[in-house]
């Protein structure tokens, strides 16, 4: 332990070097010590390219957190310059490049100004990454004395730029190092590894939120905090326990408003537990306006300006069971390396501090933190539809885009799905019998879906079974199937979402162009535009009246009569289109009562994955109504003709088709709406009434 003080030591006097040699006259000869580092400036940059290929550079002063903004009426103008990036006064953490431009003196063994020394010395930054070209990553010395300008991103905390005698950090692509003609002459060196660095600039430390929320609008798979070890949180014994800064703009009519979480405590609960790990979220987690500009790739805002959740749950992979820690415990802190597994962000060789746990009080109380936290009911809004009556490629699987933030805002927190229908079939397109199936992509420009891959694949025979299955094409029209190679080795098959429409008839009502409204009378009246079964081939239409009516379906023009099909009130239809059958007709059956209203939907067929095997073993999914055993044959078409509510924590995985994938925590996450049968399949609870 003493050997590792005294390596500390004099690395920090800037006397070590990176092949464990202390500096001497003899190895260093420029007679450097260390260097003194000073921030002259410290600002926000954003490059862009126009359409000639012209780049541009662009800087901007960094956003300051909101507990000094207030102290200055929300103006930055008035927070003195002194004040700006320290502990009192810290800038929030950016979410692109940074700019830090450095004034260095060469100093000697003594401290004193080193005029004789010339040469590049490089830089770099803790926390954060050094990004942009390697020309901003090193400058030259002359006479002791220089300035460079360093670009970083990924930071957060107290942040120093180290200034070292050294070549600079490279990156390698293809085997080579990128951008070789921008580094320091090759005749540079001996290096002394001498170091010096700033004084610290304070950021926000980072919370959950932050650890989640991607850089980009366009890739919903990665943290800008990758492959960085970090903590959030502080218990009190470390110093101040970490309250939220949410930033402005929370009411853009209204500046005096506030996040209604600004200032609070954080808050960490966990949510469930599972055999290699355990979910957090965090109960005061800012809310995050939703971006809606050039890139955003948003198909449908949301009504209230905000994003569904609030990046504020994260998956702690603890490689086993975390032993003493129980739902609905609340943590002081997380500490770990944030990796991205399959498109999913999660902190790896963990640490926690326990703030409370809950199953040392009363019984009653222990889901007094977990009835907190909030569960969103996923939509076919957050699945990325469009507000509109005819459907697109990608309806059929929720999330399926990469810059799809609504989904990514809510990962790894638990949500709620209403009112989906279980597979009906399960189909085994491993044909070779390698045990795995290709995924598949979609085409560009909304083209039929297709292999990820460039040029046809041995194995298309068995890509298209996916598709088809997955999908519901071919012989799966109009059913769930569940690829049967997919659900044993991972255990998780796709549901379908309930459809747009009127929630009272079992649908949902976030996109409500999808449905078409007809207010019914004594005459026919017929939808207004065409019910195309675009690219995925569904032609499945709902039906829902307010009042009795009589139905028909046809081509434009198609009227309604009394001698046509009878729909009683409140009552759902679902019709299958065939030939020419692309409008709706209704006729009032008598007095018009209530709104007089026929509601008709196309079913989007949308589709999320879930995973029951750990939390409802003993349910059987993959089941067939053909079974010679008679018990076996009833639960299976209990099972199919129910549907199902369920809860659980939102993952992404890159490689399964759907992408999404909900994860229930035990039984109780699982509830059945039963069949005409008026019955539950095995070990399923009857839902309340909603």
């Amino acid at each position: 332990m003493k050997r590792l003080l005294l390596v500390a030591a004099l690395a920090a006097a800037g006397c070590y070097s990176t092949d464990g040699r202390i500096s001497t006259a003899e190895n260093n000869p420029s007679g450097v010590s260390s260097f003194k580092a000073e921030v002259r400036k410290i600002e926000g940059v954003v490059v862009t390219t126009d359409s000639n290929g012209v780049t541009r550079e662009t800087r901007s002063p960094l956003a300051l957190v909101s507990a000094c903004l207030a102290r200055y009426n929300n103006n930055p103008d008035q927070v003195p310059a002194s004040e700006k990036g320290t502990p009192n006064c810290p800038y929030s953490i950016p979410k692109g490049l940074v700019d830090i431009d450095v004034d260095i003196t060469a100093l000697d063994k003594s401290g004193k100004a080193l005029d004789t020394f010339n040469g590049p010395v490089s830089f770099r930054v803790t926390p954060g990454d050094l990004s942009g070209s390697y020309s901003l990553r090193w400058t030259t010395l002359k006479e002791g004395k220089g300035s460079g300008t360093v670009r970083v991103s990924h930071i957060y905390g107290p942040v120093r730029v180290w200034v070292q005698d050294e070549p600079p950090e490279l990156d390698y692509a293809d085997g080579g190092v990128m951008d070789a003609g921008a580094l320091p002459p090759s005749n540079s060196g001996p290096y002394s590894y001498a170091t010096g660095l700033t004084a610290p600039v304070s950021f926000e430390e980072p919370t959950l939120g932050r650890v989640q929320e991607p850089e980009t609008y366009s890739d919903n798979r990665t943290s800008p905090f990758a492959a960085q070890f970090l903590t959030v949180g502080r218990p009190p014994e470390s110093g101040a326990p970490l309250v939220q800064s949410c930033p402005p703009g929370y009411d853009p009519a209204d500046a005096t408003k506030k996040d209604p979480n600004d200032g609070k405590l954080m808050t960490l609960v966990v949510t469930g537990l599972d055999p290699g790990g355990f979910f957090v979220t965090d109960l005061t987690a800012c809310r995050v306006r939703e971006f809606t500009g050039t890139g955003s790739n948003v198909r449908t805002p949301e009504p209230d300006g905000f994003l569904p959740g609030t990046y504020g749950s994260i998956y702690i992979y603890n490689y086993s069971f975390p032993e003493g820690l129980y739902p609905g415990d609340l943590l002081w802190s997380l500490s770990g390396s944030v990796q991205d597994f399959a498109g999913s962000t999660q902190l790896t060789f963990p640490a926690w501090i326990i703030r409370e746990k809950v199953r040392e009080l009363p019984p009653a109380e222990w889901t007094k933190y977990l009835d907190q936290v909030p569960v969103k009911e996923l939509t076919l809004r957050h699945c990325g539809l469009d507000n509109v009556v005819t459907p697109y490629v990608t309806d059929a699987l929720c999330g399926q885009s990469y810059g799809n933030m609504k989904m990514e805002s809510l990962e790894s927190a638990l949500v709620k799905l209403r009112r989906v229908r279980f597979p009906v079939a399960f189909k085994n397109c491993d044909f070779n019998g390698n045990g795995s199936v290709p995924f598949f992509c979609q085409g560009a420009s909304g083209g039929a879906w297709k292999t990820c891959a460039d040029g046809p694949s041995p194995e298309d025979n068995e890509m298209q079974c996916n598709i088809d299955c997955t999908v519901g094409y071919g012989e799966f029209a109009g059913k769930v199937c569940a690829e049967r190679n997919s659900y044993i080795g991972f255990g998780q098959f796709p549901v379908e979402l309930s459809g747009p429409g009127p929630r009272e008839a079992g649908l949902e009502e976030s996109l409500p162009s999808r449905t078409q409204v007809i207010t019914v009378s004594t005459t026919s009246r017929t939808t207004s535009t065409a019910l195309t079964t675009g690219v995925n081939g569904q032609g499945q239409v709902r039906v829902w009246c307010d009042t009795p009516a009589f139905v028909k379906f046809g081509p434009a023009g198609v009227t309604a009569t009394s001698a046509d099909e009878k729909l009683a009130a409140r009552t759902r239809l679902d019709h299958v289109l065939t030939g020419n059958e692309l409008y709706v007709a209704f006729l009032a059956d008598g007095e018009v009562i209530n709104k007089g209203q026929c509601h008709v939907a196309l079913n989007s067929r949308t589709r999320v994955n879930i995973i029951t095997r750990d939390a409802v073993p003993d349910l059987q999914v993959d089941c067939s109504e053909a079974d010679s055993d008679a018990e076996r044959k009833r639960q299976c078409q209990l099972l199919h003709e129910a549907t199902y509510n369920v809860t659980g924590h939102l993952k992404q995985v890159t490689a399964a088709r759907p992408r999404w994938i909900v994860s229930p925590r035990d039984a109780d996450d699982v509830c059945c709406f039963p069949g005409p049968a008026g019955e539950c399949p095995r070990p399923l609870k009857q839902c309340p009434a909603e």
